[in-house]
């Protein structure tokens, strides 16, 4: 009986212990599916069971505030505050709206304000030909406007907030399966497509895009991205309490990993540029 009785006890003790071992991740359901594989992957090597709660960014902040997680993974539109009073914080990834047109035409970079004309129907200007935008020779051919959309994507209401200031858009864009977008912008020269991430063929040219008129224009690459550089962007941050350090620390490294930078950027994410993402893990311990 005291054998059964202490294998029972010892039975007992590594349940209790495998429990402690957890860590409480709430992620922006922006993203959340696309760092579950890698999470439960650094889980299983580290024999901890990785909990990812998929939220709104509000709620996962409410959350870290009310110590139900030990980390989030939040959206941090531009201009709004990063909670790095209140908590440790660091860049995680990124979301674009990337401009593209067919490899002909002739265009290689445009204006925010440009791209508000040609999208918005509420803006100072209306541009509806490729003239509109000085194109030599291209004078009167009009502008076919598209957008690609997937159930996962935001890129449209990001090029809304970062574009049109919220505004909408001219009822003259065509919003088309992402499947279908990139056959579109082939097949017709003369159109320009709001895309969710880089597309797949060299038949498209991405288009760098400059703040105004008079400032250079950047190409949606992970480094003019992460620098701010391109425009139209949306940054999501690591959140969690400076007393978690230790807790969270390997975590990190996994969050910064060349797999976690694959996972983001097969889902049409940008992940931190390699420099930087080697940087933050050399100096980890020396940060924390």
């Amino acid at each position: 009986m005291c054998l059964r009785f202490l294998i029972f006890l010892v039975g007992v003790n590594m349940v209790l212990t495998a429990a402690a071992e957890e860590i409480r991740i709430a992620a922006s359901d922006l993203l959340a599916d696309f760092i579950d594989e890698p999470l439960q992957a650094y889980g299983a090597q580290h024999s901890i069971e990785c909990v990812l709660n998929r939220i709104g960014s509000l709620p996962a902040m409410d959350d870290l505030r009310a110590n139900a997680v030990d980390l989030a993974i939040i959206a941090v539109p531009e201009n709004a505050a990063v909670p790095s009073d209140e908590f440790r914080t660091y860049p995680f990834a990124y979301d674009a709206a990337v401009i593209a047109v067919n490899q002909n035409n002739p265009i290689n970079e445009i204006s925010v304000s440009s791209l508000g004309a040609l999208f918005g129907s509420d803006e100072e200007f209306d541009y509806s030909s490729w003239g509109d935008l000085g194109l030599s020779g291209w004078h009167a051919r009009s502008i076919k406007l598209l957008v690609g959309k997937t159930d996962q994507s935001i890129s449209l209401e990001l090029f809304k907030f970062s574009v049109l200031a919220g505004r909408p858009l001219k009822s003259s864009v065509a919003a088309v399966k992402d499947a279908e977008v990139e056959h579109l912008l082939i097949s017709d020269s003369a159109s320009i497509a709001i895309l969710q991430g880089l597309p797949h063929s060299q038949k498209i040219k991405v288009l760098m895009v400059s703040a105004d008129a008079d400032s250079p224009a950047f190409g949606p690459t992970d480094q003019n991205i992460h620098y701010g550089d391109y425009p139209i962007r949306l940054a999501f941050y690591i959140v969690y309490h400076p007393d978690a350090d230790e807790r969270v620390r390997e975590l990190l490294r996994t969050l910064w990993s060349d797999e976690m930078a694959d996972a983001l950027r097969t889902n049409d994410l940008f992940p931190l540029p390699d420099a930087v993402r080697r940087h933050l893990t050399t100096h980890l311990d020396a940060r924390l």
